[in-house]
């Protein structure tokens, strides 16, 4: 009798090919899932500091910044709020909120801002009569049609 050749076990290369891109199918949708779940957490943020900086600034706060451009209105919302023009400094007047180093420009120099999740100043107008108007622009850089995507202090309509 002659004994018969045993026979190796092995994948194919199609079924390689299959577990390969099976794998990279679940890697991507696991990426993109994380993207929106950093986004999502980004805007939340947003949210709930545009909710604390605006209860902190209602009306009847003793400073009133009437600026519009964004950053020279933000140092004047971190001052009034912060009862001090630098991070690092003691308050010479009431503290009206105590933010989290992350949301400030810059904690060891003068005139800092708020800052949002995706660093741009947030937008801020108050006449000193309504509840003051705080805004992020979410990471967008242009206006237009991209403001819907805004996180403001006001209802959407």
């Amino acid at each position: 009798m002659v004994p018969m050749p045993q026979r190796l076990s092995a994948f194919t290369l199609v079924e390689l090919l299959g577990v390969i891109t099976i794998i990279g199918i679940l890697a991507g949708l696991t990426l993109g899932a994380a993207g929106a779940v950093r986004r999502h957490g980004a805007t939340s943020q947003a949210k709930t500091e545009i909710a604390a900086t605006n209860t902190s600034a209602d009306p009847s706060s003793s400073f009133s910044p009437t600026a519009t451009a964004y950053t020279t209105a933000g140092q004047t919302l971190f001052s009034g709020l912060f009862g001090a023009n630098q991070y690092s400094l003691a308050p010479s007047t009431k503290r009206y909120f105590e933010p989290k180093p992350s949301m400030v420009s810059s904690t060891n120099t003068a005139n800092p801002y708020f800052i949002d999740p995706w660093g741009y100043a947030y937008g801020y107008n108050s006449d000193g009569t309504y509840a003051p108007l705080i805004w992020s622009t979410a990471g967008q850089t242009t206006g237009g049609a991209n403001t819907n995507k805004w996180i403001t202090s006001w209802p959407k309509m």
